[in-house]
């Protein structure tokens, strides 16, 4: 098959101009309205600073859109629609070889299709990827939306805190705690003709009583918003030692929501900072769960409760068994779905029951969509992580046959 020219569909392709947005649910409802026209591409890119050192991203979109492209005969799209496909395409590579297009994001979903093209800013992106169907594949922003992304930010010194409400679509200051200090700020002396130290104790005590008050009121103001708003996390933070000096005093229900810790200048950190810094940790969070989930497959496998490799994970996840569905981020591997069961595998005549085996680019994007399709959770590993397990794992809801 000739390699699809990406250059030559953007030579002759009309300006255009994406609409950009952080309003998740706005977009998911919108792609979620739209009456199939023949065609649509989505995308999902990380943009993680890992993603960006050396316009890595380029590179590796630039093969994806290419495969992309190349495939789309075996998807069964006719002359007319390949070529509109092929310039959806190098639309997609144009929009990203601005870098002033990228900015304030971790990762984005990008839907080109008839009269669309629409580009959905992102805390993160579960692995990057790009995929031509005759639907928009929202998946993964069906997962981030019900997963929940509302986090109170809570940053605090020894006389204030401040409070902010950080979403997928922008940050918004809330009312903070002010505790007027009673006690003389300046270095202790001891009064004219007194023993070393008389008093000293004193003054140093009531300046830890000043603080543990103000901050057991932080902690209340904290717990009443929480619960109004009904926030999914918590994020606090401080100066240096005593960035997390407000958890001691938050109660436990609230303490377990707390995803993370950040070190800053309370009164003069800025809205956006916050919020950059919280959804960074949103993200983080995410690789830790990866690396706990690796760990379980480990222990777990033997017992028939995981998976370890592909066919047994595709299997698995046509059972409806998958819990957790753990990829590697760099494999890419084609492979078929069996028509009739809709069951994934990289064999195509190993059930003729099961119907015609029709070629897909990649099983390990489409075991991601069912996995969400499922509402089991999805993680991505790289590195050392992916490593330790077979292109694919999972964990199991129900132990797994034989």
């Amino acid at each position: 098959m000739p390699t699809a020219n990406l250059s030559s569909s953007r030579s002759r392709r009309p300006a255009s101009r994406a609409r950009v947005t952080s309003d998740v649910p706005a977009a998911l409802a919108e792609l979620l309205a739209r009456h199939a026209e023949g065609w649509i591409v989505s995308c999902y890119q990380k943009l993680e600073p890992g993603d960006r050192a050396g316009d890595k991203y380029r590179i590796k979109l630039k093969n994806r859109l290419r495969r992309a492209a190349e495939r789309l005969a075996i998807l069964g799209f006719s002359h007319a629609d390949r070529e509109a496909v092929t310039d959806a395409l190098a639309r997609i590579e144009d929009f990203f070889a601005h870098p002033g297009n990228l900015e304030g994001a971790r990762g984005m979903a990008t839907f080109v299709g008839p009269g669309l093209f629409l580009v959905v800013r992102l805390p993160y992106v579960l692995r990057s990827r790009v995929l031509v169907d005759r639907t928009p594949v929202v998946s993964e922003l069906v997962a981030l939306t019900e997963a929940g992304t509302r986090l109170l930010a809570a940053v605090a010194d020894r006389r204030s805190a401040r409070l902010f409400a950080v979403g997928l679509d922008g940050v918004e200051e809330l009312e903070g705690v002010v505790t007027p200090g009673t006690t003389r700020e300046s270095r202790f002396h001891s009064e004219r003709g007194g023993a070393p130290g008389v008093g000293e104790y004193r003054f140093h005590n009531r300046i830890r009583e000043e603080k543990h008050r103000h901050l057991a009121g932080a902690a209340e103001a904290v717990s009443r918003v929480f619960r109004q708003r009904a926030f999914d996390g918590l994020v606090v933070g401080g100066i240096g030692v005593d960035a997390s000096a407000l958890l001691p005093h938050l109660d436990s229900g609230v303490r377990d929501k707390v995803i993370g810790v950040l070190r800053l200048a309370p009164r003069n950190v800025t809205a956006a900072e916050i919020r950059e810094r919280a959804l960074a940790l949103l993200a983080e969070a995410s690789d830790t769960a990866a690396a706990e989930a690796v760990g379980e497959v480990a222990g777990l496998k033997s017992s028939g409760w995981a998976t370890d490799g592909v066919e047994p994970t595709l299997r698995a996840l046509a059972r409806g068994q998958v819990r957790t569905l753990v990829v590697d981020n760099d494999v890419v591997l084609p492979g078929y779905r069996l028509q009739a069961s809709g069951r994934l595998t990289t064999v195509p005549g190993g059930a003729r029951t099961e119907g015609e085996a029709i070629p897909v680019a990649d099983v390990l994007d489409d075991a991601i969509e069912e996995a969400l399709r499922q509402r089991a959770r999805v993680l991505v590993v790289s590195g050392q992580l992916a490593r330790s397990i077979d292109r694919v794992a999972a964990l199991l809801r129900f132990r797994t046959g034989k």
